[in-house]
């Protein structure tokens, strides 16, 4: 990721709109001008997703994610390959990978039938009519909760069904999150093709039954409707917890051992409710803190207020060894941080 000084960061941002007003207004404003009907946004979401797979496209990409501490930004080269993924290239480093359009390095692109379904039963998924967003016609998309304020909005290409741009609100109506497209190049599509829809499934949960008979505890639901979708342990011997409301990861990782505070560089200590918790300032809003005989390593790229309840619901046990012997978990787990927030 980069940090784009504070002046270029502005200029992108306004010439993809995202700094227009209040976006919460906007989304009320659009929904009593003429709801539309919600099973047609839930629809085009699922459109949009089998279009992020099966469509070959490139272009540049802008996002920009409010944290605990201010704004991070960075700008990324795509490329989706239909069959292989989604090829990220960073601005400048150059930093390059390929990675699932489904996931949060992917810029949840292509969520799967599993996290839609998350989201239908949390939010309202409306469809609010046509605009153009970039040069481009698109559908709108708005995700509200069950009081009619906004959570997310998306704008879809009516050509290519891809999600042009997107914005997550949190529950005070201010933009935590905006991304989108500067550029895109669809590639043409053969005649007589047909765009796959997304694969089903997502639910990763065939080992809860085996983690419980092993001791394991953990929560099916954490703050902010988020929902246990994928609980697994990896070869390096840590559990995995991932949690979703549909439109944003809450991504848990635990490990045995006990918290090296020393290793962690470019993390801050704090207190809260007499435990000490590391954070960073990054999009990923990066947390560990050690609990019991355990270290806790959080990645989110949900709002700061979800992310903090989701934390503060999770186990914070007092450590029963010294703080200084080496805790493996939360020094070999930062590999998982991507290039969007």
């Amino acid at each position: 990721m980069i940090r784009l000084p504070a002046c270029l960061a502005v200029v992108v941002a306004m010439v993809l709109g995202l700094v227009a007003g209040s976006p919460a207004r906007a989304v009320q404003q659009s929904v009593q001008q003429g709801e539309r009907d919600e099973d047609t946004g839930l629809r085009l979401l699922r459109e949009a997703a089998a279009a992020a797979r099966g469509r070959g496209y490139s272009g540049t990409q802008y996002v920009t994610t409010w944290g605990r501490s201010g704004s991070f930004s960075s700008m990324v080269e795509v490329r989706n390959v239909p069959g292989r993924g989604l090829s990220v290239s960073s601005r400048p480093s150059g930093t390059a990978g390929w990675v699932d359009p489904g996931t949060p390095a992917g810029s949840m692109a292509a969520p799967s039938e599993t996290m839609l379904e998350v989201l239908a039963r949390n939010y309202r998924v409306v469809d609010a009519g046509r605009t153009r967003t970039g040069g481009r016609a698109a559908h709108l998309v708005d995700v509200l909760r069950t009081d009619g304020t906004p959570v997310a909005r998306y704008w879809l290409d009516e050509s290519g069904g891809l999600a042009l741009r997107r914005e997550l609100f949190d529950g005070r109506g201010r933009t935590v999150h905006v991304g989108g497209f500067l550029d895109l190049t669809l590639d043409p599509v053969a005649r007589g093709s047909v765009v796959p829809v997304p694969p089903p499934g997502g639910l990763d949960l065939g080992e809860v039954p085996e983690l419980l008979d092993r001791g394991w505890r953990f929560p099916a639901e954490l703050p902010g409707r988020l929902e246990l979708f994928a609980a697994h342990t990896a070869p390096a011997g840590y559990l995995y917890l991932g949690y979703s409301d549909g439109l944003s990861v809450v991504s848990v990782f635990v490990d045995s051992g006990v918290l090296d505070g020393e290793k962690l560089r470019g993390w801050h200590a704090q207190r809260h409710d007499g435990h000490t918790i590391w954070m960073r300032n990054s999009a990923e809003q990066g947390t560990i803190w050690a609990s019991g005989d355990h270290v806790y390593t959080v990645f989110a790229d949900a709002p700061a207020d979800t992310v903090d309840a989701a934390v503060a619901a999770l186990p914070h046990e007092p450590a029963p060894n010294l703080w200084n012997r080496l805790g493996r978990g939360a020094h070999r787990l930062l590999s998982w941080v991507n290039p969007f927030g």
